[in-house]
């Protein structure tokens, strides 16, 4: 295995393991974090489960593709290297419009950040594209 395989297999790896943990966490928390919006008065109590998950959902599912992608691109699987890259670039566009709307910088965000660009340049290496086979061929 190349090493920008390598460097690839691990950062979806461990951007997967933060996404599940996240939302391990969150879901763990979720009695805490409604209680909260609900003091804020952002959302009624009666809505609170549903925007837990309505706000999980893209973290778990993104978690998940990047894991079976990682899992994947190891046994050479070529539809793995482009659902990796899909899933890598929406996290980082994602994490990209949170800074920029939020604007707080967190060590959490500059992690994703570094490990996304990490996992594109990796997932679009030469190297890479010579290992895994064609997608179609």
């Amino acid at each position: 295995m190349p090493p920008s395989v390598r460097v690839a297999v691990i950062t979806m790896s461990v951007l997967a393991g933060l996404l599940l943990l996240y939302s391990g966490l969150i879901w763990f928390g979720r009695q805490g974090v409604i209680d909260r919006l609900v003091e804020d008065g952002s959302i009624a109590r009666e809505d609170g489960l549903r925007f837990i998950l309505i706000q999980l959902s893209p973290f778990v599912v993104l978690g998940l593709l990047l894991g079976a992608s990682a899992w994947f691109l190891a046994r050479r699987q070529a539809w793995a290297r482009w659902m990796g890259l899909t899933a890598v670039v929406i996290i980082a566009l994602l994490t990209l419009i949170s800074v920029l709307l939020g604007g707080i910088v967190s060590i959490l965000t500059l992690l994703m950040a570094v490990l996304s660009m990490a996992a594109i340049s990796s997932l679009l290496a030469r190297t890479t594209k010579a290992w895994v086979p064609p997608l179609r061929g």
